[in-house]
């Protein structure tokens, strides 16, 4: 199973705090940020985890995860390695970026509209 956070509870919260209206493809444009972050993050062996890693799409939510089967023994550890997290240090590290791109991203929507 990958290693998958969804959700962006914390993003939406904060950008419905200031009543801005927003669509699952815009929460896409800040989870992009930070699955690129998580990218950067990632611990690389042999390059395949880092390769792994997907933005989706699911009803109102977006996931960002690994496809790696192993993505979150990487990210949590286990009982015999140590933890090496990447995806959820992605979240605090690109927050702000990844709120500006969805910000962006509706602001380029509106001016779509009014024009």
């Amino acid at each position: 199973m990958p290693a998958v956070i969804a959700g962006m509870s914390k993003l939406t919260a904060q950008l419905n705090e200031i009543g801005l209206a927003f669509t699952v493809d815009d929460l896409a444009e800040g989870a992009l940020v930070i699955a690129q972050q998580a990218e950067n993050n990632c611990p690389v062996d042999t390059g395949y985890l880092r390769s792994t890693v997907f933005v989706q799409e699911n009803g109102d939510d977006v996931e960002i995860g690994f496809e790696a089967p192993y993505a979150s023994y990487v990210e949590f550890g286990t009982y015999k390695m140590a933890a090496q997290p990447f995806l959820r240090p992605a979240f605090d590290e690109a927050e702000l970026q990844a709120l500006s791109a969805i910000v962006d991203s509706v602001t380029k929507k509106m001016r779509d509209i009014t024009k």
